[in-house]
């Protein structure tokens, strides 16, 4: 989403709500850039449709060492988390089996530090001027 047009960034974002609709969700829709870029077209459009961007300020994946191994990604989380947190694991691909494993740990150390899950609709709901992620 960046160096593109208005009109391609409108397709996409109004393209993939319709998705999200057709799937059942009938709340608001936050949106996260794609990697995290956004630049000119993209922040215009959101701002003057009124959509948030969500993003996140933990990626224990940036950090080969980390990313490496379960336990380092489960401590780089807990040393780095702040009320607020949202941390970004993809999980979803095979060369990421150690995000995986760590997620496990990674939840069970949030709440023994008195953090909540929450999903972002339920952090906007709560405090929609503060930063977003794990709740305390």
């Amino acid at each position: 989403m960046v160096f593109v047009t208005p009109g391609f960034v409108r397709q996409e974002v109004e393209t993939t709500d319709q998705l999200v609709r057709e799937a059942g969700y009938q709340g608001e829709i936050p949106f996260r850039p794609p990697f995290g870029k956004k630049l000119f077209a993209l922040p215009h459009y959101l701002a003057r449709t009124g959509r948030k961007t969500i993003t996140w300020d933990l990626e224990p994946d940036s950090y080969p060492d980390v990313a490496a191994d379960a336990n380092k990604i489960t401590q780089y989380c807990m040393a780095n988390v702040r009320p607020g947190s949202i941390f970004l694991l993809h999980v979803m691909y095979g060369s990421r089996s150690e995000s995986m494993k760590s997620v496990r740990g990674v939840i069970q150390g949030l709440k023994q530090n008195g953090y909540a899950l929450k999903t972002v609709s339920e952090l906007l709901a709560l405090e929609p001027a503060n930063s977003l992620g794990a709740a305390r």
